[in-house]
């Protein structure tokens, strides 16, 4: 398995940044960075059931066990783009625009 990979964000928006601060001030004065990194964790392990239900139906259209194609999206995203794009015909990679 590869190491996890460094995440650059870009600054929150003031309301949020104020409410990450406030936060972080109450869970003994931690700094926000490390709040954030909390706040992200406890949004992806609460939304894992929705996460790996779309893993899991793009993984059955590819052939592969969810946990095997959840794998291959976080070592090799394009990998796993190409398997979907052959399977469906459609790819996802321009489904959300990130402009």
């Amino acid at each position: 398995m590869e190491q996890p990979k460094k995440l650059y964000l870009k600054p929150l928006a003031p309301y949020e940044d104020h409410l990450l601060s406030a936060l972080a001030f109450f869970r003994t004065k931690r700094q926000t960075t490390t709040q954030a990194r909390h706040c992200l964790s406890m949004y992806l392990r609460q939304s894992e059931q929705r996460i790996m239900s779309e893993v899991g139906f793009y993984a059955q259209m590819v052939g592969k066990d969810k946990y095997e194609f959840l794998e291959l999206i976080y070592s090799n995203p394009d990998q796993a783009e190409n398997l979907i794009e052959q399977a469906t015909g459609v790819g996802v990679e321009n489904t959300f625009d990130e402009k």
